[in-house]
């Protein structure tokens, strides 16, 4: 099951972003945006769209003793139902493309990352960056 994030639920989607050495700074800002998944009363994903100048799919994560139950899926699911009312292309990054070529996503070019996003473009570790870039067309 999943729902929409709550002001009580940040110091738990913290801790599985920082499980994978996912960004955690800009949580609060983007608390509206999140989706996080329960199971027993327990928080164990979330994921974000993150409505900027890009629309991007972001902070997806499953706490390792959950994933490969479909809950990345379902996460990955509700939030690009949710991008399809604001946009027809959703970006990532991610160090996990399998998962979302699974969904639908198709690979881009690395240096694209650079256009699109200011960070990738001012990264001073660019060029050993090991996040693939992806879209979705809905």
């Amino acid at each position: 099951m999943h729902r929409a994030a709550t002001p009580g639920d940040i110091k738990e989607i913290k801790k599985i972003l920082s499980f994978y050495c996912l960004e955690t700074e800009k949580v609060e800002k983007n608390l509206a945006d999140f989706k996080v998944a329960v199971l027993n009363e327990r928080i164990v994903g979330c994921a974000c769209l993150d409505v900027g100048d890009v629309v991007e799919l972001r902070s997806i994560a499953v706490l390792p003793g959950y994933r490969n139950y479909g809950i990345g899926s379902q996460l990955a699911d509700a939030v690009l139902h949710r991008a399809a009312t604001l946009t027809d292309t959703v970006y990532l990054r991610t160090t996990s493309p399998g998962f979302f070529e699974k969904k639908g996503a198709m690979r881009l070019g690395h240096e694209d990352k650079k256009m699109i996003w200011n960070d990738c473009a001012k990264c001073d570790k660019f060029d050993i960056c090991k996040q693939v870039l992806m879209k979705f067309n809905i």
